[in-house]
């Protein structure tokens, strides 16, 4: 599966007419993309919504995604152009999004070398944690009619200290609210961790876990703890089930790497995820520098076509719950 765009083809996107992103300083951006804060749309410590929303950075963006999408730095190899234009186009005078990624905090306990944590935490103007004022900002602006809400993008959220509450505030003001969320693993270490993160209302969850031995995990995952991740997650899911939840729906993802592509550490993965009990374990093409990609698993190879139906983002579409939110 082809995972990326053609950029000769693509020549849209619908991002900035259907959701928005906040980063952990309250500024408003297109999308993860700009995880590192090069075209600012506004910030809601300062602002409110409909002002930034609505407002002229947020217009003048529609209008480049609809005559120019080149134009703008930060969109030219962005894996979310579409082929064609949005079905409502107007630039300004458009209704709330339904849809709202949050970062909370910007910082990370990790150093994968696919993450530029300088230009991440170097753009956040200090606020590495998103104060609760603005996060509430944030809900309330967009309840009651919040539909999916992705809690992370440059850093761990999962080391703000209110993230129960954060989640829980944000269920009880959008009650239809899908909650989705993706981690390093490190966090939910005590009992009373686990149950929070059983109850507080997340809908999914993905662990980060690329390897199935802590040598080849912590080559990507630099400065991580192979076996501490490992020991969260088979926590996380015996405290779900043992209070007799369904969700949060668990994933385990795993990039492809050179050095964690071998059928013998697959399927050693395999084995680990059936006996811990995930609800998936879904390999993800390599997104970082070309000279860390799988070659095994490279696009267009026939070992790809083999892997297909555990590929992420094949799985994402059928994993209950787990899926892109509406377009509407």
């Amino acid at each position: 599966m082809d995972t990326r765009v053609d950029p000769t083809v693509n020549r849209y996107c619908d991002r900035p007419f259907r959701q928005i992103t906040f980063l952990s300083d309250g500024t408003a951006v297109c999308a993860c993309i700009d995880a590192g804060k090069t075209n600012p749309l506004g910030n809601l410590r300062t602002h409110d919504f409909d002002a930034i929303w609505n407002g002229p950075a947020y217009a003048g963006l529609r209008q480049a995604t609809l005559t120019d999408i080149d134009s703008v730095p930060i969109c030219r190899n962005c894996p979310n152009r579409i082929a064609s234009p949005p079905a409502d186009a107007r630039l300004a005078g458009l209704p709330k999004p339904k849809a709202l990624y949050l970062e909370s905090v910007a910082a990370c306990n990790l150093a994968c070398p696919g993450c530029d944590r300088d230009s991440i935490e170097g753009s956040r103007d200090g606020r590495l944690v998103m104060d609760w004022p603005t996060y509430q900002k944030a809900i309330d602006s967009l309840s009651p009619d919040l539909e999916y809400m992705e809690y992370h993008l440059g850093g761990e959220n999962f080391m703000h200290r209110e993230w129960p509450r954060m989640i829980r505030y944000a269920k009880e003001k959008n009650p239809r609210c899908f909650v989705f969320t993706s981690t390093n693993g490190h966090y939910f270490r005590t009992a009373k961790e686990r149950e929070e993160f059983a109850t507080c209302g997340l809908d999914g969850v993905v662990f980060s876990i690329d390897g199935a031995t802590p040598e080849t995990y912590v080559k990507y995952r630099v400065r991580g703890d192979f076996n501490r991740v490992i020991d969260n997650l088979r926590g996380c899911v015996e405290t779900r089930n043992r209070l007799g939840r369904k969700h949060p729906i668990i994933v385990w993802r795993y990039i492809l790497f050179r050095w964690n592509d071998t059928k013998e550490e697959m399927d050693a993965a395999r084995r680990m995820a059936r006996e811990i009990g995930v609800d998936a374990l879904a390999w993800h093409l390599n997104v970082a520098d070309d000279g860390m990609s799988s070659e095994r698993y490279k696009i267009g190879s026939p070992a790809l076509e083999e892997i297909r139906h555990e590929l992420w983002d094949t799985l994402q579409t059928k994993v209950p719950l787990i899926a892109e939110p509406p377009s509407t």
